[in-house]
């Protein structure tokens, strides 16, 4: 993949792109987010690996312009536990929590490259259900749904990867930002208010004692 690293830090930059480059992928560095926009602007990229701290505009400010301009590269934000929640709210892919071992930054890229193997879209559909991700608007057929910032959250979690069954633990690490604000019973509370919202036929369907998923009724 054509990747874009934006990280301040030259050191930890140079060992990123190393790593991407002898997986078989083709990074470009830049050190701050003003170089990171024009860069975006003037190539196209698979992939931005995007660090928050960041002299000028930090990795935040960076993730709202692509998105806001409808710029569908996929995004790893680089962050610390506690942003983690934001950065996919403002429409990243996935996050790396500092510090990181770099096989795990090359799994995780190989993972995204996996997931969307092609340009990624901004709307995500499974059956009838759609959320678009640049309006929040969600609709089962034409019937508008209204949610909750929490519970739009956690549906998009599971609407970026159908089929894929997320622990109650996985859950509540990517909808609550601290610790002490969820717990796995509180997952069990808001999956019931989105089967409740969305309707029939169901799509969220428990995995027993593992967690949840989101498909089509088989």
């Amino acid at each position: 993949m054509h990747i874009l690293v934006v990280e301040d830090d030259a050191g930890l930059a140079r060992q990123i792109a190393s790593a991407l480059t002898e997986a078989g992928h083709d990074p470009i560095v830049v050190h701050d987010g003003e170089k990171a926009l024009d860069k975006t602007k003037a190539t196209p990229f698979d992939l931005i690996v995007l660090d928050i701290i960041l002299p000028g505009i930090d990795g935040f400010e960076v993730l709202r312009h692509l998105r806001a301009h409808h710029l569908t590269s996929r995004v790893l934000m680089l962050t610390a536990v506690k942003d983690r929640v934001t950065g996919l709210q403002l429409g990243a892919d996935d996050y790396l929590p500092k510090p990181f071992a770099m096989r795990e930054l090359v799994a995780r890229v190989t993972a995204l490259g996996r997931r969307y193997p092609e340009e990624p879209v901004l709307k995500l559909r499974v059956g009838d259900l759609t959320l678009d991700l640049a309006s929040h608007e969600v609709h089962r057929d034409i019937r508008n749904i209204h949610l909750s910032a929490r519970e739009l959250m956690l549906l998009k979690v599971l609407m970026r990867e159908p089929g894929r069954v997320f622990t109650r633990t996985e859950l509540c690490e990517r909808v609550w930002e601290h610790p002490h604000e969820y717990d796995t019973k509180l997952v069990e509370v808001f999956i019931g208010r989105l089967r409740r919202k969305i309707g029939d036929p169901p799509l969220i369907h428990t995995v027993r004692h593992v967690g949840y998923t989101i498909r089509e009724s088989s």
